[in-house]
């Protein structure tokens, strides 16, 4: 059993929060980011016409949609997705052709650039990103129409009460922290390099990108795959 801190986004932060607690571990959730839809005013889509198929690099980007409607005249076209998670969001979507990328960029880049005619691509994406799947696509022939859908407000810091809980629940080992993305991972570096009196922590990285963040703060290690069952497979069995 271990002390595990979940930082991720709300709601997601809850089921993984949930899957952790099934296992056996003692849970913690403060999120460092906060989800924002954007809203459409200035950042409108295109016409359905004018693009042959979606890009989409997070589930966030189809969440932040949910319930307007506004991808009801795309649900025709095939979707690129980076991953499972994302592939999972654009069918709960109503998008029937999903392809599925390894769970990185340039996986997804390859399955665009081997699958999908150089038709125009509309990418839906949060406002701050990564990599540049436009700027790599463009360089490749396509034509890349960049919609931003969704923004994450980071927070500063990990909540006293949760500081505080974490310490109370001392147990004499690292807290454990699985990180589900670079832009998470850098909250979280964030937050711990002003908490002067933390506990050691371990950090299990869903890649080695989103791993690099939190170099020099405690051990990172990273999932085989680029999916939440590899990351929670790196957690502890039985007793520590």
């Amino acid at each position: 059993m271990a002390r595990v801190l979940v930082t991720r986004p709300m709601p997601a932060a809850a089921r993984s929060a949930a899957r952790i607690a099934a296992l056996g571990h003692r849970v913690h959730v403060a999120p460092l980011l906060v989800f924002r839809p954007v809203p459409p005013d200035g950042n409108a889509l295109p016409e359905p016409g004018d693009v042959g198929a979606v890009a989409v690099t997070s589930a966030r980007s189809l969440e932040a949609m949910a319930g307007t409607g506004r991808l009801a005249p795309y649900l025709h076209l095939p979707v690129f997705a980076v991953g499972a998670a994302t592939a999972l969001a654009a069918r709960a979507a109503g998008f029937e052709m999903v392809a599925e990328a390894g769970g990185t960029l340039s996986d997804l880049i390859r399955l665009i650039d081997g699958a999908c005619p150089r038709a125009p691509i509309l990418y839906l994406a949060g406002r701050e990103r990564s990599g540049d799947l436009a700027g790599t696509l463009a360089r490749r022939g396509f034509e890349c129409r960049l919609v931003e859908t969704y923004a994450m407000e980071r927070l500063n810091a990990i909540p006293d009460a949760e500081r505080s809980a974490l310490a109370a629940d001392d147990d004499g080992h690292p807290v454990i922290a699985p990180v589900y993305s670079r832009r998470s991972a850098l909250a979280l570096s964030s937050a711990l390099r002003c908490w002067g009196d933390r506990p050691d922590f371990r950090f299990l990285a869903i890649s080695g990108q989103a791993g690099e963040p939190l170099e020099g703060l405690g051990t990172v290690v990273v999932a085989e795959r680029c999916e939440e069952d590899a990351l929670l497979d790196l957690l502890p069995a039985g007793e520590l």
